[in-house]
């Protein structure tokens, strides 16, 4: 994978670090844009940073990825989404409405899901059965996802029972086979990504012993029964939507074309016409600029975390002391104040601060250089010059980079920094969590992350114990994985509350991971569009903008 275009800098020197406004720089648009685009009866165009690396749902690697899956392939359910006053629908966390299931039943230990008859697959015609669910969730348990099921109870294949050709149970058990008590998480991970469902009579045409699950040809090719199918795809250039004729409730717009774009400046591409939907790659001032001009301005919170991550197996930051000094150099405040402009706040947990097992463990932490050079001090102020990967694909992240580098600076701390795509990021995350006896350079990583549901078990299974699929730092500790293995498949209850509170000091007193911010998300869009999605990925579902007359 070639390494990425390194952009501009936003922030180059002390002087400019302490800025309020921050300035977007790039590549001008390319001289082939139509400004014609602007036009809302055409459809939808809009600018990605990156180009799709996988169509297959089972196995996403970057926002593109999983913004193409929401619109072509659907779960069981759907997430819950209500409109907000200037027509945005705002993800409404673990609640779950009707998707190919059209009703179920909720057991002690599992679920009966009803599929609806009059479902089909596109473009193929097949209807949707049960033994597609029965081959979709296989695969699923068969790919680098597959914790996103087993962690909520399902272990196996066999736990997936065919009742007839429209009714699928599934019966859900601990590690151990022994039957767990079903809540609303375990039906919440029906509508995550890694869990639509596919054609299988289509897919199984290009299966082989070796593959049979037909990944490799369904990285390349969609058989789902979503609102979109994709039309066409030239690689590096542009992705085309075009509305599924068989598509019970067809969307607005029938077309929507992706632009990758790469470092091109999307706030230019918008005012010039070229794009009439944006929404990566744009910084607070741009936003101010585009809403000045006229355009339609949509901003709404998410549960999305930014947090900050250090191998902490081996290297520099092996040592608790130095992760602590980090955790107290960060510029928490102004991060907040400059990159965001306020649209932000601090993240003092990396469990949801909705959850009822939220605890601000990480208050403990104020940005303090005096106190940061005395832990410094302590660990025998070693010398560390190290990367610091950032995406490329969020423009804040540069910012909250330098701002971190200014800071770690003044302790003894020499940072590198590393942009990096979207998917790039995940291939350094996965390349540690998921290769622990040969994991990549012990570095530092910004990353974007937030969990499909508010349970404390994912970003603590996924992000903090041994083995999880997210665990970067490769650090563990062996009360906070006995209070995972323990309660994760527990109902809610006090006592699982007080245990992932406990688990959540025990993590901020070590610092592997440095939450930083929740931030507001914004898209902007033409006069005359309304309805941008917002929930906990980035990424829109285009079949919810519609004309706003």
């Amino acid at each position: 994978m070639s390494a990425p275009r390194p952009r501009k800098r936003l922030l180059a020197a002390a002087s400019v670090v302490a800025a309020a406004a921050l300035a977007l720089t790039g590549c001008s648009a390319s001289s082939s844009s139509s400004n014609t685009s602007s036009s809302t009866s055409t459809g939808i165009t809009t600018a990605w940073p990156a180009d799709l690396t996988s169509l297959y749902p089972m196995n996403l690697s970057n926002s593109e990825d999983a913004e193409v899956a929401n619109n072509v392939y659907e779960g069981l359910a759907a997430y819950t989404f209500t409109t907000a006053a200037d027509g945005s629908h705002v993800w409404q966390g673990s609640k779950v409405s009707p998707a190919l299931a059209k009703s179920w039943d909720i057991g002690t230990n599992s679920i009966t899901f009803h599929l609806d008859p009059d479902r089909k697959f596109y473009p193929s015609g097949n209807p949707v059965t049960a033994d597609d669910v029965k081959w979709s969730f296989d695969g699923a348990l068969h790919s680098l996802n597959a914790q996103d099921l087993t962690s909520n109870g399902l272990q196996k294949a066999s736990d997936i029972h065919v009742i007839d050709e429209n009714t699928v149970k599934i019966d859900f058990t601990d590690a151990d086979g022994k039957p767990i008590e079903v809540g609303t998480t375990q039906l919440a991970m029906f509508v995550n990504t890694n869990e639509r469902i596919i054609d299988s009579v289509a897919a199984k045409k290009h299966a082989t012993s070796s593959d049979p699950y037909a990944a490799k040809w369904l990285r390349d090719n969609v058989v789902g029964t979503g609102p979109y199918y994709v039309a066409s795809w030239k690689k590096g250039q542009e992705v085309v939507l075009k509305a599924n004729p068989d598509y019970p409730n067809p969307p607005a717009y029938k077309t929507v074309t992706a632009r990758i774009v790469n470092d091109a400046n999307v706030a230019s591409l918008v005012k010039s016409g070229s794009i009439n939907f944006a929404e990566f790659d744009m910084s607070q001032t741009d936003i101010t600029s585009l809403k000045s001009a006229g355009f339609t301005v949509a901003s709404q919170a998410t549960p999305t975390l930014t947090y900050l991550t250090m191998a902490s197996d081996t290297g520099a930051f092996a040592d608790e002391k130095v992760r602590q000094a980090v955790a107290t150099a960060i510029p928490y405040e102004k991060i907040v104040s400059t990159v965001y402009a306020g649209r932000a706040e601090r993240a003092l947990s990396i469990v949801n601060k909705n959850s009822s097992s939220y605890d601000p463990a990480w208050g403990e932490y104020e940005t303090d250089l005096t106190k940061a050079k005395e832990l410094m001090k302590e660990a025998g102020n070693p010398s560390i010059s190290v990367p610091l990967h950032y995406d490329t694909s969020d423009s804040s992240q540069e910012n909250i980079a330098l701002l971190i580098q200014e800071n770690l600076k003044q302790i003894g701390i020499t940072v590198k920094l590393t942009p990096q795509t979207n998917n790039q990021q995940w291939d350094i995350i996965n390349g540690r969590s998921r290769k622990p006896s040969n994991p990549g350079a012990a570095d530092m990583v910004l990353f974007n992350w937030g969990p499909w549901t508010d349970d404390p078990k994912i970003p603590i299974g996924y992000a903090t114990t041994k083995g999880g699929v997210n665990n970067y730092a490769l650090w563990s500790d062996s009360t906070v994985d006995q209070i995972n293995s323990t309660w994760e498949l527990k109902a809610d209850s006090t006592e699982r509350e007080d245990a992932y509170k406990k688990a959540q000091g025990i993590i901020a007193d070590a610092a592997p991971v440095i939450p930083i911010t929740y931030a507001d998300r914004q898209s902007v869009m033409a006069k005359g569009m309304t309805g941008a999605t917002f929930e906990q990925f980035a990424g829109t579902r285009y079949y919810l903008i519609k004309p706003s007359k």
